[in-house]
């Protein structure tokens, strides 16, 4: 499965994704895409393929759920918990549970989307 980390999380949960064998793009990694409406983000990762990652539930599931309405497919939602915490511990764990669910769906999400539970207390 291919995937778009949205900007407002952290681009090394992208590279510790990489380095164990996912397509991870971080949207922090690509100036073209920096600051864009999150509308064109799921645009984007639709048309790349890619579900995208994120923890702005309450614009992204509608956006996905219009498009739907539209006849058109996405690539799906990772959904995330909350935080404003960026410890490198919750990083890591972050990372580790998205790598998780990357390994379980490794076909894609095909318009759906799967969430995140909460993280042991690091912060996260």
């Amino acid at each position: 499965m291919r995937a778009l980390l949205d900007e407002q999380l952290s681009p090394r949960i992208a590279e510790l994704l990489r380095e164990a064998g996912y397509d991870v793009v971080a949207v922090a990694e690509c100036d073209d895409l920096i600051g864009s409406s999150d509308a064109i983000l799921l645009e984007v990762a639709t048309t790349e393929g890619r579900a995208v990652i994120t923890n702005n539930i309450k614009d992204f599931r509608p956006l996905a759920a219009e498009l739907l309405a539209q006849g058109r497919e996405h690539a799906g939602l990772i959904l995330v918990p909350s935080t404003r915490v960026r410890t490198r511990a919750a990083v890591v764990l972050l990372a580790g549970a998205i790598e998780k669910l990357l390994h379980d769906h490794p076909d894609g999400l095909a318009s759906s989307e799967r969430w995140i539970g909460p993280l042991p207390a690091t912060g996260v």
